[in-house]
């Protein structure tokens, strides 16, 4: 409501308050729409302007479209002719003939060829008065082009003209048969008929053997095209022209010719010189809007002024597939249209300040009918415009009035009705999304339990593939053949692991269940061993493969390091398997962890290179960095792969990290699932990194990423011994139960175990081995987790809840690869988890860790213990200097491998050796070559 001051404090009657704005917006509504009508007169004459040039321009197009596609069409005639025999070139009569028939047809100045031999013919419009002539040059006129004049029906009836010619030397010959393919010839005026201004089209011609034979061609005179460009009307002046790009005149709409008369020879007219001011002051500007002609490269509409007028100018470029490049440029002068614009613009001035008067007069009159309704109408209107749409407006005594009342009432009514509408809608589509989202959500989970169900099935016959694979690689008595069948198996059923893992990762990722367990390992060892997996892959494909530590690295670092791994060897082996010749290069290096830009120089170890590139911002340091794990500084760390393989263009880059989709020829997408780049994508995520990828097609590849990875102390690095030489243990017999519904799982445990002095003792469920353990009491109890009867969790918590096993080792074994299991088994009471398939490193290292075994090797196997490892800072007991002088000679020139073959052989001498080779070993594998030589001269 308007408050009622306002009434008071304003003394002015209603009815001025009405007529002085309204006269004032009169007044301004018409002297705006005097200008408005004016600024659009100019605008009408902008808008017709471009119009007309555009529908010019397209019309010139279209023209030289067809015009100059015409000789290249009779070429492909009359060469499909040749090639199918009804044209026959040696028949110089006969083909003069054709050609007469075709200049009936097709509007062009002359049709021709030449053959290798020289001789030549041709048929043609262009002397005076002569009709269509005929020239042949060939054996039959010893070498003269003779001209012969024809009859109505194309017959040669006289001879008019001799002359020396030798086609085989002219441009449009020779050019044609070096670019051996369809082209244009240069724009060109004919030696004894200068004012011809032409243009030929030639091919090369092949008989049907597809044999060389000679060159054919079509003239076609430009004049036609001046002659239509000046049937074209777009204003009284108006000017059409095209030019090439170096700025010679093709034609244009005025009577000027494009060429000059010097010395009784035709000479080009370049645009800059022509003798229309108009013409030759727009191809002055545009020269000097661009820089030249070759600039332009797409079609413009620009405007210019010359002579106190504005010039509207549209320059548009026209190309061909056979070589043409010219420019079509319209210009049409602003003068032409505005002399009717303005009278225009007069006559609208006066009706406006007539219409002026006239609207202040009746603006006058009908205020005062106005007066009394129109209070109680503002006074509806101000209720509804402020939101109460249940206000109901009542006018009477004007037509108009009750009219826009009514409008007011229906429209709050449609309002009111739309609010609740769309509040109904909301609660709909949220129900909806809602919906879809419980339905996304239990497909996904779905898609995870059968995942996981049939990993479990899967896993199961691979734990006794891989298991006797295991079993078998221990055997002494195998000889090598049978050894490289047993490694073959048993890299099979490790790639099938891998492939089954790979897929169970992505299900992980997707259901956002994919999780780091960092913890603390030698960054050297774990380097190394990549390595060698790698370069005996490369070996295998004879490709060369360099390793590269750019700097000094942490000796131990704390990360994940099967996630790590994982993306390490997916990279690796792709670049080995996409590479064919040169090699392979995996570089890393710690680069500034202070900037968040890695700055180029010459001292950077990465320099960048010219590849087709993804490549992401640099993360933020992990979530589980933020721990503090020692006192050392956080380093970042870049890992780079180097390819000189197949490489990948813009387009595959795009995809190379989607799930299931590979690129590369068929051959090489057969060897994998498409899911390993996805994954280490994912897991580079995780780490808080991005993974980046530069490459060029046949050129090579480069994959990089950064990551934080905490340096850890007091690392101690244990050179163990391969689980294949131990033979037995020390401790006195020990009683394992084994606990599994598949007598695979449970025979692949048994093999490995028994020949090692163990006693083993099988149930085939929970049940059965609850009955057994309270009988025979074992050390330790490997179980299943999933069985009949009674499951390996429940028959744990049955164990620990009798004080006779509260302390026996139980270790849980299953082929499910979720954390909720392994978490699970270790609540429920287990002492540890043992994934499926088993891997005897892994169980014999558990089975020592859990009850404090000392293993016993082969004979000269020395393993090294924490006992035998001191602090560097303690003093070694070195052998003589006699012993350590091929040690000595291996570390100066270098030799890593004999470094360790000595280390190893001084070690069985003598055991108080033991921590001076141990470090030697550390030392070797960090391939730290100058603290070796320093080592070895203290002691030499």
């Amino acid at each position: 409501m308007i408050h009622p001051s306002f009434t008071r404090t304003k003394k002015l009657p209603l009815r001025l308050i009405l007529i002085v704005p309204f006269v004032l917006q009169i007044f301004a509504a018409v002297g705006l729409v005097g200008y408005l009508s004016f600024r659009n007169g100019q605008k009408a004459v902008n808008d017709l302007a471009e119009q007309l040039m555009s529908q010019a321009s397209k019309q010139v197009d279209r023209q030289l479209d067809n015009y100059l596609a015409m000789p290249h069409k009779i070429n492909q005639i009359n060469s499909n002719a040749v090639q199918v025999g009804l044209l026959k070139l040696h028949d110089f009569k006969n083909t003069g003939h054709y050609f007469w028939q075709q200049m009936q047809v097709f509007d062009v100045s002359y049709i021709y060829y030449a053959l290798v031999t020289g001789e030549y013919a041709g048929a043609g419009r262009f002397r005076e008065n002569r009709g269509v002539t005929i020239d042949e040059l060939s054996l039959n006129t010893k070498g003269k082009t003779y001209t012969y004049q024809t009859d109505r029906q194309g017959d040669r009836t006289s001879v008019i003209d001799v002359q020396d010619y030798t086609p085989l030397t002219d441009p449009w010959y020779t050019k044609t048969l070096k670019a051996n393919k369809p082209i244009w010839s240069s724009v060109y005026n004919w030696s004894d008929l200068p004012e011809f201004l032409s243009i030929g089209a030639t091919r090369p011609i092949y008989d049907n053997t597809n044999k060389f034979i000679g060159v054919m061609g079509v003239d076609f005179l430009l004049s036609n095209i001046g002659d239509f460009l000046g049937s074209i009307k777009i204003s009284p002046s108006a000017k059409i022209f095209i030019i090439e790009r170096n700025g010679l005149l093709i034609a244009n709409s005025i009577s000027q010719k494009p060429f000059t008369m010097v010395n009784g020879k035709a000479q080009r007219l370049n645009v800059l010189n022509s003798s229309d001011s108009l013409i030759q002051n727009t191809a002055k500007y545009l020269q000097q809007k661009f820089g030249n002609f070759q600039a332009i490269k797409n079609g413009k509409q620009l405007d210019f002024e010359f002579q106190n007028s504005r010039q509207f100018v549209q320059v548009t470029p026209w190309r061909d597939e056979y070589g043409l490049d010219w420019l079509v440029i319209v210009v049409v002068p602003e003068s032409d249209f505005m002399a009717q614009i303005n009278a225009n613009t007069r006559t609208t001035i006066l009706l406006c300040l007539g219409a002026l008067g006239g609207a202040i007069a009746l603006g006058i009159f009908t205020s005062r009918w106005i007066t009394k309704p129109i209070v109680q109408l503002r006074t509806a209107s101000v209720a509804i415009a402020s939101g109460e749409l249940d206000q109901t407006v009542e006018v009477k005594g004007i037509d108009e009035l009750e009219t826009l009342a009514a409008a007011f009432n229906q429209m709050a009514t449609q309002l009111k009705e739309s609010f609740l509408e769309l509040e109904t809608k909301v609660e709909e589509r949220t129900a909806q999304l809602k919906e879809a989202k419980e339905s996304a959500d239990s497909a996904n989970n779905a898609k995870s339990e059968f995942l996981a169900n049939m990993s479990h099935e899967l896993r199961t016959p691979l734990n006794g593939i891989l298991g006797y694979a295991q079993i078998l690689q221990r055997d002494q008595t195998a000889n090598p053949k049978q050894k490289d069948g047993i490694n073959i198996i048993h890299q099979c059923a490790s790639h099938l692991l891998t492939l089954i893992n790979d897929i169970l990762d992505l299900s992980k990722i997707e259901a956002r269940k994919l999780e780091l367990s960092p913890h603390d390992f030698h960054f050297a060892s774990f380097l190394n061993g990549i390595v060698e997996i790698c370069r005996i892959k490369a070996e295998q494909k004879e490709i060369a493969f360099n390793y590269e530590v750019l700097n000094k690295l942490p000796t131990a670092i704390h990360a994940d390091e099967k996630r790590l791994r994982q993306v390490l060897i997916n990279l690796l082996g792709n670049a080995i398997k996409f590479t064919d010749k040169g090699g392979v290069t995996f570089k890393i290096g710690v680069i500034d962890n202070q900037s968040s830009v890695i700055v180029n120089s010459k001292n950077d170890p990465f320099p960048p290179s010219g590849f087709a590139s993804r490549s992401w911002g640099r993360p933020p340091r992990p979530r589980w960095l933020t721990i503090p794990h020692s006192q050392f500084p956080i380093p970042r760390i870049r890992f780079q792969i180097e390819d000189t393989g197949v490489g990948m263009n813009s387009e595959q880059l795009q995809k190379i990290f989607l799930p299931f989709v590979q690129v590369g020829d068929k051959q090489r997408m057969a060897e994998g699932t498409g899911l390993g780049l996805a994954i280490s994508q994912q897991i580079v995520q995780m780490m808080q990194s991005e993974l980046q990828v530069e490459s060029l097609s046949n050129v090579g590849s480069k994959f990089w990423f950064d990551v934080d990875l905490p340096e850890s102390n007091q690392w101690i690095e244990l050179n163990n011994a391969n689980t294949h030489n131990i033979i037995g243990y020390e401790q006195e017999k020990q009683k394992i139960l084994l606990v599994d519904d598949r007598w695979e799982n449970r025979s692949v445990i048994v093999n490995l175990l028994e020949p090692l002095g163990f006693e083993l003792m099988e149930a085939v469920n929970g049940e059965e081995g609850l009955e057994k353990a309270k009988t025979w009491h074992p050390n330790l109890i490997i179980t299943d987790l999933v069985m009949p009867v009674l499951s390996g969790l429940e028959m744990t918590e049955s164990l620990r809840n009798l004080s006779e096993f509260k302390d026996v080792i139980i270790i849980a074994s299953s082929a499910s690869v979720f954390n909720f299991d392994r978490q699970q088994s270790l609540k429920s009471g287990c002492n540890d988890f043992l994934p499926k398939p088993v891997q005897s490193k892994e169980l014999l290292e558990k089975i020592s860790q859990h009850m404090k075994l000392s293993w016993i090797y082969e004979a000269g196997i020395v393993p090294l213990t924490e006992n035998a490892l001191v602090d560097t800072a303690a003093a070694f007991i070195a052998p003589s200097a006699e012993e350590l002088q091929a040690l000595y000679i291996a570390a100066q020139i270098g030799d890593i491998a004999g470094v360790e073959q000595e280390a190893l052989r001084l070690q069985q001498l003598d055991s108080q050796y033991l921590p001076f080779t141990a470090k030697l070993l550390q030392l070797a594998q960090e391939m730290d070559e100058e603290g070796i030589f320093k080592l070895i001269k203290q002691y030499t």
